[in-house]
């Protein structure tokens, strides 16, 4: 007799549809993710939460709208950033049309701050659990499309700093060693973090490049991630810098 336990996954590791609201109607944006991918093909796929929604000018915000513009206004993008997503959420998107006649060179993941991020629906994970989420998106995108590129970010530095900030940290520094392991046999996956730009050399927050003071860039903000990643795409995409 199999006395083996079965292994409980995490919550950041099971598929779910939306948990907080935001100040959009998440349904009908993932209804028209869905409509969009399904009618044009994107070279490029930002996938995660508010902080990859609102660089875009989509919903009526766009932080980051001329930065996006200036880079991705001619390429052929599609942005899979949702408000308040958390890991367990994006998988759900991508396992019900969202990826749906996709075949991206290059898919930018930016996942896993609002692991940390407590409400009253959601009481926060730990950088493992908030790891083991990312880490199966990062799965989920290869199977998905096996010859993309993919650029997982570091989670943006954000505050408040204690113990915010040492969740964060822990949490990249597992991103950090599991792309490393990878790469020999999965040179397409690529670590990107930009913390200490995000920082000053001393370590510290900096506000003046969030619109909000602790966690959404703004313009200044989006182009140092912009600039970050430029080098990557376009040596997936074969094109001149803008």
């Amino acid at each position: 007799m199999d006395k083996t336990m079965p292994v409980m996954l995490p919550r950041t590791c099971i598929p779910c549809e939306k948990i907080e609201d935001d100040c959009y109607d998440w349904y009908q944006r993932h209804e028209a993710k869905c409509r969009e991918a399904r009618s044009r093909c994107a070279d490029l796929i930002f996938l995660g939460d508010s902080i990859t929604h609102f660089w875009s000018p989509e919903d009526g915000i766009g932080y980051g709208a001329e930065v996006w513009q200036e880079y991705y206004g001619r390429r052929r993008v599609l942005n899979l950033g949702f408000g308040f997503d958390r890991t367990q959420n994006m998988l759900w998107r991508l396992q019900n049309g969202e990826a749906a006649n996709q075949n991206p060179k290059a898919v930018i993941l930016n996942a896993g701050t609002n692991q940390f991020s407590i409400t009253e629906r959601y009481s926060g994970d730990s950088p493992e659990d908030a790891f083991a989420g990312v880490r199966l998106l990062v799965e989920t995108i290869r199977d998905c499309w096996p010859d993309a590129r993919i650029l997982v970010m570091a989670v943006f530095p954000r505050l408040p700093a204690v113990p915010m900030q040492q969740k964060i940290d822990r949490l990249n520094r597992l991103l950090a060693e599991y792309c490393g392991e990878r790469a020999a046999q999965d040179p397409r996956l690529i670590f990107v973090d930009i913390s200490r730009r995000m920082l000053t050399p001393e370590g510290g927050f900096r506000p003046e490049l969030y619109c909000d003071g602790c966690c959404h860039p703004n313009a200044a903000g989006y182009r140092i991630w912009a600039e970050a990643i430029e080098p990557y795409i376009v040596d997936v995409m074969a094109v001149e810098q803008p």
